[in-house]
């Protein structure tokens, strides 16, 4: 039941996955960061259930649409699942229905209205759609007083996320909810230090036109016999977690970051234009790679994460690139996150 206060507002960061792209589905280690960008969802007490999104849409639901809405999205899943060019999610309301479709099958779930703001970029690899279901399930969580525990928020997040990305290795939701900057492998999470800040800059490539779900199929289907891939990969992640816990600069960040992007333009999954802009970047002696699942059509690719030791105004400039320096994306977090 709600409680007597009338209002919950809640917040979830958004991540940048440094290192560990496609592989990490692997079993391989993946690094990750979050990101001062977030969801935020607010709940009011309301005499029918009510969800108003991001564009300003208002959707109405009630227990048995849900349960049939879960019902589709399992169907998508299973045929997939069969053909990975099968889309799962088909309108904007998918995924926060689904959320609530989930919640109820197992947890009291009263007529409510919830409204959802996002400053996080959708499709670009920050863990949008994790972003959304955790701030969700924590403003559900302390509006009906369930108390579920971390691991319960954790596992109900990757169930959902899965519906919206085909194979989910549950990364996103660790990195969202677990700690600020992480090394993660096969379900296990280390902290990783944040007394040093993260070098470089964060550059905008443009929005992917492949989604996670297309792409982590493209690669299932191409490449999942890689080990000598994986295997590549995962050395380079390792060096690039030893090279952030310390203390001191070291050439051998750049040489992995640059090796990676390498792999992931050996998985097709970087786009021309940003396959050129890295080229470009290398030229003038800096290093980077593509961050989050790239894309299988068109320019954009989501985000670059470029090592430079001077501002990159004049490169990103000319291929029309935003950037932002990311030590102002990554202070410590000050949300709800446990």
């Amino acid at each position: 039941m709600l409680t007597n206060v009338s209002m919950f507002k809640t917040q979830a960061q958004s991540k940048l996955i440094l290192a560990g792209e496609h592989s990490v589905v692997y079993g391989n280690t993946a690094i990750t960061t979050r990101l001062a960008w977030a969801t935020y969802c607010t709940i009011n007490q309301h005499p029918k259930g009510e969800l108003l999104l991001v564009d300003g849409q208002a959707i109405s639901w009630n227990r048995d649409s849900l349960i049939q809405h879960w019902q589709q999205l399992q169907q998508r899943h299973q045929h997939w699942q069969q053909d990975s060019r099968t889309p799962l999610l088909t309108q904007l309301s998918d995924l926060p229905l689904a959320v609530l479709a989930r919640w109820q099958q197992s947890h009291a779930l009263p007529s409510l209205s919830l409204h959802l703001k996002s400053d996080v970029p959708i499709g670009q690899g920050l863990g949008s759609s994790a972003s959304l279901i955790i701030a969700m399930i924590h403003a559900l969580n302390q509006a009906t007083q369930t108390q579920l525990s971390l691991t319960e928020i954790k596992a109900m997040a990757t169930h959902c996320e899965q519906l919206a990305h085909g194979k989910s290795s549950g990364l996103d939701v660790a990195a969202i909810l677990l700690a600020d900057r992480l090394r993660w492998k096969q379900g296990q999470f280390t902290a990783l230090a944040i007394d040093t800040a993260l070098p470089g800059y964060l550059v905008d490539t443009g929005n992917a036109q492949s989604s996670t779900a297309d792409c982590v199929g493209w690669v299932r289907k191409h490449h999942a016999s890689r080990q000598d891939l994986w295997s590549s990969m995962e050395v380079a992640t390792e060096q690039i977690a030893q090279s952030l816990n310390s203390a001191h600069e070291s050439t051998d960040l750049a040489e992995a970051v640059t090796h990676l992007h390498g792999c992931l333009t050996q998985l097709g999954v970087v786009p021309p234009k940003v396959q050129q802009f890295a080229q470009a970047a290398q030229a003038l002696g800096w290093a980077g790679k593509l961050c989050g699942a790239g894309s299988i059509s068109g320019d954009g690719g989501g985000f670059f994460w470029l090592l430079s030791h001077q501002d990159p105004r004049e490169l990103c400039a000319e291929y029309g690139y935003p950037y932002w320096p990311l030590t102002s994306l990554t202070a410590p977090s000050k949300g709800d996150n446990p």
